[in-house]
């Protein structure tokens, strides 16, 4: 039995829904809180690897005994041991490039973007919770280095001037999104990819995010990008397994920039 233990369908949480849709895959959903600490219930799935990942909060899909907790692993996971069209391109070129987008933006998207959700987002959330409560919970989070990315939220690391940093380390990436799609309408060859299933999760909540960086002039492939995947059926899908009318507006601490500058 296959399931998805999964939040609102936004950033990490994202990905394996799309890719499950795409696959018209069987599948059991089991919905929880990530920003009210549901993920922290002594009976919620986990193992020493899913405590330790670097997308921290979820998903994890639980298939018999194995539990997968890195998403662009789960995705390969999909395609290969589910039926249906393959996520990973045929030729062996694209399916380098496919990996190698996961690795990239997901050591740079992956660092920022859930920065800047959580800022706008997770953090007056948190504000408007009772502190003793929240402050509890945090205080629980094994391991440390988990515990540091909430922590952050209530310490003063989400400083004015560490987050004009971590806009500006978006150029990067997004100029190279960008010039990869004047190429072609995919980033992995000519079909719609477990690499577009990485990336746009992650690129589709910066024109709110980060206005001035990803916007109709400056970054129009992007833009078409966009709403080209979001046309698609299974992002649809996945979009209605949510419970909150703003599931773009949902963020958890992901990956420590400081680690990935």
């Amino acid at each position: 039995m296959l399931k998805l233990y999964t939040s609102e369908p936004n950033t990490f949480f994202f990905k394996p829904l799309i890719a499950l849709a795409e696959k018209n895959a069987q599948c059991t959903t089991h919905y929880f809180d990530a920003t009210n600490f549901e993920q922290f219930a002594p009976d919620f799935p986990g193992d020493l690897e899913s405590s330790l990942q670097l997308e921290r909060e979820g998903p994890l899909l639980v298939h018999g005994d194995t539990i997968i907790s890195s998403t662009s692993f789960m995705l390969e996971y999909i395609s290969e041991s589910l039926p249906g069209p393959s996520l990973v391109p045929g030729d062996s070129y694209d399916a380098y490039k496919m990996r190698a987008w996961a690795q990239y933006l997901g050591a740079q998207l992956g660092s920022t973007v859930p920065v800047l959700g959580c800022a706008r987002y997770l953090r007056p959330h948190l504000a408007s919770l009772d502190p003793a409560t929240v402050d509890r919970h945090i205080a629980a989070i094994e391991p440390i280095e988990r515990r540091a990315g909430w922590l952050a939220l209530r310490d003063g690391t989400y400083s004015p001037g560490y987050l004009k940093s971590v806009n500006e380390r978006l150029a990067a990436p997004i100029a190279r999104v960008e010039k990869a799609l004047q190429d072609g309408l995919w980033l992995a060859g000519p079909a719609f990819s477990a690499a577009d299933i990485d990336a746009y999760p992650m690129l589709c909540v910066l024109p709110d995010l980060a206005p001035a960086t990803v916007n109709q002039q400056s970054t129009p492939r992007i833009m078409e990008y966009l709403d080209r995947v979001a046309a698609r059926d299974s992002v649809r899908e996945a979009l209605r397994t949510a419970k909150t009318p703003h599931p773009e507006r949902q963020f958890v601490p992901g990956i420590e920039a400081s680690r990935w500058g």
